[in-house]
């Protein structure tokens, strides 16, 4: 149709060719009756000439006219000329998706901002009960401004109309097909959310999922193949499109995104994570154990460090209460240059245990530890030994004792919930925890402390048994001499010592958990209780205020700050800072 270049059909003066599809010609042309720029496009006659064709040109135009959406196409009239069918469409002065994905030009941000367009143009049109059933990269356009505009709902079906296409045939471009459309079933609004799944993974890659030399190669790998995971492309994606992606593309259309809208508000709330703690709230009992590093160059070690990953995710997996990212997921993460609390958000886990393998002639070194996502603090670390000749041995003695630290550290942290109520009954419910805890984990520091804690609790609030402080005093030592870096530990000991009386070992014990943690609330209680008993109560209410000041919720610290304001005169001082706290929280 060359010689249609420079002619004019009715009011359309023809301009320029734009393109050819198997369901026409597309021209630019002037619109002298409007004096706008369209496009059209023209029916070619082997096709108008038959019914069933000119049935389904019928159907495009009628679909998408009924559409107003600023990222669809805008559909003017459909014209009759002669024997010439054709539709007047919006022309768009800007450049196929397809050949802006061949020039390798996309980034993160530009695909997320390309596909949520697309995805606002699809949901617009699935409200109105129009698949497109031919969503393709080289059916979107990009305006110069960046507005995207879905085109060629040639292939529409209107719900409630019947399937023009005949059974045991298939429409759309091969490479962008559902599997229900390649088999030639009935299809929904979810075959547009495969296709729009394909786009979205060009975009990121560069590649398309399923390839093939031949359309019956690449329909084989749609129907029995899984695509490269994009973050094997690009380790640099976040994790949280893979599973996104995973949904796009997935072979049962059940498991994909109940509709568009779905998709829009998981990819929105991809792009808008910023911070880990946006992810914990939902995720407070997520851990992932990402994939231990081999640090000799023993390919043996190698397959001991896979498998000793999978081995205790397997054994998290089976512990109540517990959401554990899985195998496939996390090992996207090996090698991974990523700081923990990035990769933490990705994968929406508020724990990570990490671990590394050291091989000298024939002794192991694994050395594992367990991160708070949020605070980026290590809750506890691990070192194990082995010999080279129990490999298989040492990956299931390793992986349970991670468990174990991983139930440990769960009983820990509720017990930790208990004594803050100082409740006779909840302190001994975290004396059972912590025991519990340490039954676990032998040479558990945090435990011994905390369980040296609740026996100096006990001793001072509840019952005045000698026992109970020989009792805090010799797990408190047990807590120093299994992390003698932990200010907790101290501080417990600390709290023993005060009540034995021996003030002086008190301070000192006290004074090194500050030393080690100036963020230790616990320590500078225990100091101003020590100030208090030595008649220093001035010193006393800096310590209390330096308590409430890190943790304002510690209601013992407002009970014993009355206290020594009264014997200071000062009581209206307190009364300031109770207002003050009451304002603040």
């Amino acid at each position: 149709m060359k010689e249609m270049i420079g002619q004019e059909i009715l009011h359309y003066k023809i301009i320029e060719k734009l393109g050819e599809g198997g369901m026409g010609v597309v021209y630019k042309a002037q619109d002298n009756k409007l004096k706008r720029e369209v496009a059209i496009k023209f029916l070619p006659y082997q096709i108008s000439s038959n019914a069933e064709e000119r049935q389904r040109f019928d159907i495009e135009a009628q679909a998408a006219a009924a559409l107003n959406h600023p990222n669809i196409a805008t559909i003017y009239a459909i014209e009759q000329a002669d024997e010439k069918i054709f539709i007047v469409m919006e022309y768009i002065n800007g450049i196929e998706l397809k050949e802006k994905i061949k020039k390798g030009s996309m980034n993160l941000e530009e695909s997320q901002n390309i596909i949520e367009q697309i995805a606002e143009g699809l949901n617009a049109a699935h409200k109105k009960g129009i698949i497109h059933r031919d969503i393709k990269s080289a059916n979107i356009m990009i305006t110069q401004s960046g507005l995207v505009k879905v085109m060629d709902f040639g292939l529409a079906k209107v719900g409630g109309t019947s399937q023009i296409t005949k059974l045991g045939t298939t429409l759309g471009t091969t490479a962008y097909m559902s599997p229900e459309q390649a088999r030639g079933e009935q299809v929904d609004y979810r075959s547009d959310i495969w296709s729009m799944g394909v786009i979205f993974y060009e975009m990121l890659t560069g590649k398309l999922p399923f390839k093939g030399e031949f359309d019956q190669s690449i329909i084989y790998s749609i129907l029995n193949e899984e695509p490269e995971s994009i973050n094997s492309i690009d380790k640099e994606l976040p994790i949280k499109l893979q599973q996104i992606m995973e949904k796009l593309l997935s072979k049962t259309p059940d498991l994909r995104y109940k509709n568009t809208g779905e998709f829009l508000i998981e990819l929105r709330e991809a792009k808008n994570i910023k911070d880990p703690i946006d992810v914990v709230k939902e995720e407070e009992n997520t851990i992932a154990v990402l994939p231990f590093e081999n640090m000799s160059s023993d390919n043996e070690i190698e397959y001991f460090s896979d498998g000793l990953t999978e081995e205790v995710i397997v054994n998290l997996t089976g512990l109540k209460g517990m959401k554990v990212v899985p195998r496939t997921t996390s090992m996207l993460f090996k090698a991974s240059k990523k700081d923990i609390k990035r990769i933490g958000q990705e994968l929406g886990a508020r724990y990570i245990i990490t671990g590394s393998i050291r091989k000298f002639q024939d002794d192991l070194r694994i050395s594992t530890q367990r991160i708070d996502v949020v605070s980026g603090r290590q809750l506890w670390a691990k070192t194990y030994k082995g010999k080279l000749a129990d490999l298989f041995d040492i990956q299931e003695n390793v992986s349970q004792q991670i468990v174990n630290a991983t139930k440990a550290f769960d009983c820990y942290m509720q017990a930790r919930e208990f004594i803050s109520r100082r409740t006779q009954n909840s302190v001994q419910l975290a004396i059972d925890l912590f025991q519990k805890a340490i039954g676990l984990d032998s040479q558990y520091s945090a435990a011994y402390a905390g369980l040296g804690e609740a026996y100096s609790i006990i001793y001072r609030d509840f019952n005045r048994d000698e026992k109970l402080l020989d009792k805090a005093l010799e797990v408190g030592l047990k807590a120093v001499e299994f992390d003698p870096t932990s200010s907790e530990a101290y501080a417990a000991l600390g709290l023993s010592y005060f009540g034995k009386n021996d003030f002086l070992k008190a301070f000192e014990t006290t004074r090194k958990a500050i030393e080690l943690d100036d963020n230790n609330y616990n320590a500078y209680w225990i100091l101003a209780r020590i100030y208090h008993t030595e008649d220093r109560d001035r010193e006393a209410v800096e310590a209390l205020e330096k308590v409430l000041k890190i943790n304002p919720e510690f209601l013992q610290a407002y009970q014993d700050l009355l206290m020594f304001y009264e014997r200071l005169g000062e009581k209206d001082k307190y009364k300031n800072i109770l207002q003050l706290s009451l304002k603040e929280h």
